[in-house]
């Protein structure tokens, strides 16, 4: 078993190099609004997430499943392996990859909410043509929009109907919401209602910008597709070495496993697989996901 060391070792090497590159490549990240997300407790923060997936589960819900499904992923992977190492890997894989699940499902809702956008923002300037008035526009929207905005401009009619401002319940939906665009958009309905006279000529330039925006995000998205099938195959295939080994030729890897090296080096495989997955996920997410808002100052 003398190579085992150098094996752990081998890996230790490449954990550093991995965390060096990681080190280089990580990208500052700046609070342009300072209070508005540290005043909410983690539960908070991971209900905004979820609702803005459109996850119809409360935060305690989503980590329940969360748990239930590490165990579950856990317990099959010491059946396959043997390893104990691998079994709470697996317990750790199952967590963070329903959060993974999470992130990928909010990054992707949030692109079809921003381009529904331009749709919506097409309807708004017929309504508004036809009609001449914002709220009539708005009733129009609240019709005809597409499905993913629909309910927020039903909730910003309803609100209107029980005699408040639509401005302000346009305001707590890009609360919620927390898309640039439509912050922009809620900025040039504020705009027309506070000063009057058509806003036609905004509504256009905003439904070109999303266009523009969207056409390039489906184009990089395009290009990354066959890179990000390559990247969990490889991040997956020591795991898949390992399980066929054992069915066919245990004498050779079960010996290994069972002792302090192995278990470390099926720890230190998993923990790069992961990073690096997660660090390939990330990086290719910041080229197409939508700008977080930072709020409409009033």
């Amino acid at each position: 078993m003398v190579y085992g060391p150098n094996v752990l070792l081998a890996f230790l090497g490449a954990a550093g190099v991995l965390i060096i590159a990681l080190g280089v490549m990580a990208i500052p990240r700046y609070n342009l609004s300072p209070g508005r997300d540290d005043a909410k407790g983690f539960l908070a923060r991971l209900q905004g997430k979820i609702d803005q997936a459109d996850l119809k589960i409360s935060a305690m819900e989503f980590l329940s499943t969360a748990t239930l499904l590490g165990m579950g992923l856990g317990f099959a992977a010491f059946a396959l392996t043997g390893a104990i190492a691998a079994g709470l890997f697996g317990v750790g894989l199952g967590f963070l990859g329903y959060w993974s699940y999470l992130d990928d499902r909010r990054a992707k809702r949030r692109r079809d909410y921003q381009e529904a956008l331009a749709e919506t923002v097409d309807i708004l300037r017929e309504g508004f043509a036809a009609s001449n008035t914002l709220n009539a526009a708005l009733h129009i929207v609240a019709e005809h929009a597409p499905a993913v905005v629909r309910s927020d401009f039903q909730e910003v009619v309803a609100a209107e109907s029980l005699g408040q401002n639509f401005v302000d319940a346009l305001y707590r939906v890009a609360e919620r919401r927390r898309d640039v665009m439509l912050d922009r958009i809620v900025e040039a309905l504020t705009l027309g209602k506070e000063e009057g006279g058509s806003i036609n000529a905004i509504l256009a330039v905003l439904g070109q910008s999303i266009r523009a925006l969207a056409s390039a995000r489906r184009r990089i998205a395009t290009s990354q597709t066959r890179v990000r099938w390559e990247a969990r195959i490889v991040c997956l295939a020591p795991f898949s070495f390992l399980v066929i080994l054992r069915q066919t030729a245990p004498d050779l890897i079960e010996p290994f496993l069972a002792s302090i090296w192995g278990q470390g080096a099926v720890i230190v495989i998993g923990l790069m697989s992961g990073l690096a997955y997660q660090l390939m996920n990330r990086i290719g997410q910041r080229a197409i996901e939508p700008m977080e808002s930072v709020g409409i100052a009033n």
